[in-house]
């Protein structure tokens, strides 16, 4: 009886949500997540991947302290200026064409600033690299989230989450290999020497360009054709994934309809830009808006602060100092004050084993990522955000007290997981959001992460040394502050595998 329902009504028209789940779950799915993953990993490569490569090419740049604090911050300012545009670009214009058009020139400014011949260039183009690789963070997301069916959604948008959380990790694979390389060929036309951090940072171009190959065979998001009242494009987008996944089977819807009300698209483009931001934080979506994106500050700005220190950290417990009977704070005050000496030693300026250590924290992060991938569709969104909260949480209290070498270095990894709740926060932004805003909401998630995010770096950059008990068990009061504002998250609704799917004729009769 239901399956002759849904033929009838499918046959007819249907709601976009159950349009989308009649086009199965298969290889479009898998391509698109592939694609959108290396999109992203590309855009993390762009931003952080630079960290790893920064003093090699310091060295070679004869760089002062000053100017490589303001070439590791050259990446995240970019991001944060361009995130805006990217998010109006992505709402207006749409998911995939912003990648199309945004992507390329990004790998391409990658690959000119690995043959920057010197500090301003190699600035300049790193922010321009950074600035159109964002791109990826305002749409890719959002693409992803709108072709994938609502019972593989979360899990999605945790795997998305994943390949951000394994950037320093892959770069790492590459970096040990290319910097134990000596070769040196100077480029007289550019004035400068081609050495292995430049090969480093043409390697790390390659996700990017690997992805915008693979969206070249994949179609727009449907739901934004649908919103911009392209029905029969959105039709044919739905066939086209059917065909995909369920290759041989008719697919029966001839028309979709938008459950959610659609926005009137402004001509000027100071009045888009108002039009894409003001409604995120006014009645219904401020409320839910604002606890997302206070979540994320929190989360940010204690992961990203801290990552940065990673290395230092775990090599103040490694390079022969007795650092047993010692709390963390205690080995991490030494290391911050040892690290703001001059060093003479260019040729070794990165160690073995602060990569080891540097894969060891990005693989075990992004390992944690996909698990949870699997734990938050029986467990739910919230519950899951506040398990990572709690975990955090009792790991940097604790943190605080422990004397034992290697229990604090495990500790302080876990404080910093926090970050692990980005695939949720996505998945709320898109869930809670209309369509012809969620790029918007979620290009803003990135301005708040990565804003809060770089000055929680000079924050702790400054404190460390002199104050790291008090500044830590501030960081551990504002994780337990994202904990308290993560109980009022909207409740997880469970849906109905066997939900009906009806056309309006049909939902007519069941009246009488």
């Amino acid at each position: 009886m239901d399956n002759t329902i849904i033929s009838k009504a499918s046959s007819r028209k249907s709601g976009f949500d159950a349009a989308l789940e009649l086009t199965g779950f298969g290889k479009y799915n898998i391509a698109m997540l592939s694609s959108c993953c290396l999109l992203i990993l590309a855009m993390y490569l762009d931003i952080f991947g630079f960290s790893v490569i920064l003093p090699a090419a310091a060295c070679d740049l004869t760089l002062s302290t000053s100017q490589q604090g303001l070439l590791s911050a050259v990446p995240l300012i970019g991001v944060m200026v361009s995130s805006y545009g990217w998010g109006l670009c992505a709402d207006t214009r749409g998911r995939r064409w912003t990648l199309l058009l945004a992507m390329p020139i990004g790998a391409f400014l990658n690959l000119a600033a690995s043959m920057a011949p010197g500090y301003r260039s190699l600035a300049i183009l790193k922010f321009l690299s950074a600035g159109f690789t964002s791109s990826a963070n305002a749409a890719a997301f959002v693409l992803v989230g709108e072709t994938t069916p609502a019972r593989h959604r979360s899990r999605f948008m945790f795997l998305m989450a994943s390949a951000t959380m394994l950037v320093q990790f892959i770069i790492c694979v590459f970096a040990i290999p290319v910097f134990n390389l000596t070769f040196r060929y100077p480029i007289s036309w550019l004035s400068l020497d081609y050495r292995p951090w430049r090969l480093l940072m043409q390697i790390i171009s390659v996700p990017g360009i690997i992805g915008c190959l693979g969206m070249l065979l994949l179609l727009e998001s449907p739901k934004f054709l649908l919103s911009k009242d392209r029905e029969q494009a959105a039709v044919e987008v739905l066939r086209s994934m059917h065909a995909w996944n369920e290759a041989g089977k008719k697919f029966t819807v001839d028309a979709v309809y938008m459950e959610e009300s659609l926005q009137v698209e402004a001509s000027s483009f100071l009045r888009r830009m108002w039009q894409q931001t003001a409604p995120l934080f006014k009645p219904p979506l401020l409320k839910n808006n604002l606890k997302l994106y206070y979540i994320l500050l929190c989360a940010y700005m204690t992961s990203t602060g801290y990552t940065m220190w990673v290395p230092t950290m775990t090599n103040a417990y490694f390079n022969g100092d007795d650092s047993s009977g010692q709390a963390f704070c205690t080995v991490a005050s030494k290391a911050a004050s040892s690290s703001s000496s001059e060093s003479a030693d260019c040729d070794n300026v990165i160690q073995s084993l602060t990569l080891y250590a540097v894969m060891c924290y990005s693989g075990a992060s992004g390992t944690l990522n996909v698990l949870l991938s699997f734990v938050v569709g029986p467990l739910g969104k919230k519950r899951t955000t506040l398990l990572v909260f709690v975990i955090s949480a009792v790991a940097g209290v604790t943190l605080l007290f422990v004397k034992i070498p290697l229990l604090s270095i495990a500790l302080f990894y876990i404080f910093l997981y926090v970050a692990l709740i980005l695939g949720n926060v996505n998945t709320y932004l898109v869930e809670l959001n209309p369509t012809y805003l969620r790029g918007m909401a979620t290009c803003l998630s990135v301005v708040v992460a990565r804003g809060f995010g770089f000055f929680s770096v000079q924050l702790i950059a400054q404190l460390l040394a002199d104050y790291c008990t008090p500044m830590i068990s501030g960081y551990v009061v504002l994780v337990a502050s994202g904990l308290v504002v993560a109980f009022f998250l909207p409740a997880d609704v469970k849906k109905k595998e066997d939900k009906k799917i009806e056309s309006p004729i049909e939902e007519e009769k069941t009246k009488f």
